[in-house]
């Protein structure tokens, strides 16, 4: 049994023991109810629309907030929810119709999930995020950290360097720190990432503490994963919600609609 709580919080350990307590009269002999925590992913999207400003009096930043705001409906209305399937299209369109002015958007977006790791204990991690990575050809994009990354932590052994996770492009994570801006493999296989699935694997490593996540103390570390597929279907337990915090909204005029064709028309 998985349960989304009216709170946006997994429910306690005294909680999940009550409700089991409550079902006992319920169930059958050979049925044992148990209680696990939803899985949240997250969606980061980058959002810029073009805007006929000859058809408004609304600026920028006011069809940015309109934008912002029917995204946030669609995210309480929609997603948040188990069974909710985000579909690319769907979220197009609700940016074309925030406002008449707005004629056309590009919007793609990552995959992130908040990974709360055991601290100062060697621990092996599965992520499945259930939906198919992009991975065109083998190696892909390997020289710049293929499609996986994350914000980063401290490990054992090495308490000086911030470490951070990639891919290879050919289904090993690798674990790395910077040197003035040069990324330092430490670990070329620490685990493995399938493209097919979805499923993230890091094998057991001790980490000792978190780096900041968007400029404030931490408990998680967020991986992020770019999909094959702009449309993202929940599995199972998984609930699908967007990352307003990393969410980025960009609206500029649309110059072939007002008749400018100067480049620096914003």
């Amino acid at each position: 049994i998985s349960i989304k709580s009216t709170t946006g919080n997994d429910l306690t350990a005294t909680e999940k023991a009550t409700l089991i307590s409550n079902l006992a009269p319920f169930t059958v002999a050979s049925i044992t109810p148990v209680i696990v925590d939803p899985q949240t992913t997250r969606l980061i999207l980058n959002v810029s629309f073009k805007f006929d400003s000859s058809r408004t009096t609304e600026t920028q930043a006011s069809l940015i907030s309109k934008v912002n705001s029917d995204l946030q409906t669609y995210n309480t209305n929609t997603l948040s929810k188990f069974d909710s399937a985000f579909r690319h299209s769907k979220i197009t369109g609700i940016i074309d119709d925030a406002d008449p002015s707005i004629t056309s958007n590009i919007t793609t977006l990552t995959l992130s999930h908040n990974l709360a790791p055991t601290l100062n204990t060697a621990t092996n991690y599965t992520i499945q995020l259930n939906n198919a990575f992009y991975n065109p050809h083998s190696g892909h994009n390997a020289s710049s950290g293929g499609i996986l990354s994350s914000t980063g932590f401290k490990v054992s052994g090495n308490t000086t360097n911030a470490q951070f996770f990639d891919d290879d492009g050919e289904g090993n994570i690798r674990r790395y720190y910077v040197v003035s801006g040069v990324r330092q493999y430490q670990d070329s296989t620490a685990g493995t990432i399938n493209y097919s699935t979805g499923e993230i694997k890091i094998n057991s490593v001790n980490i000792t503490s978190i780096e900041n996540v968007d400029g404030a103390a931490s408990t998680i570390i967020r991986l992020t994963a770019i999909p094959d597929s702009s449309d993202i279907i929940p599995v199972r337990n998984q609930i699908l919600e967007i990352d307003f915090v990393n969410t980025t909204i960009n609206g500029t005029v649309d110059t072939t609609a007002v008749g400018d064709t100067s480049a620096g028309a914003t």
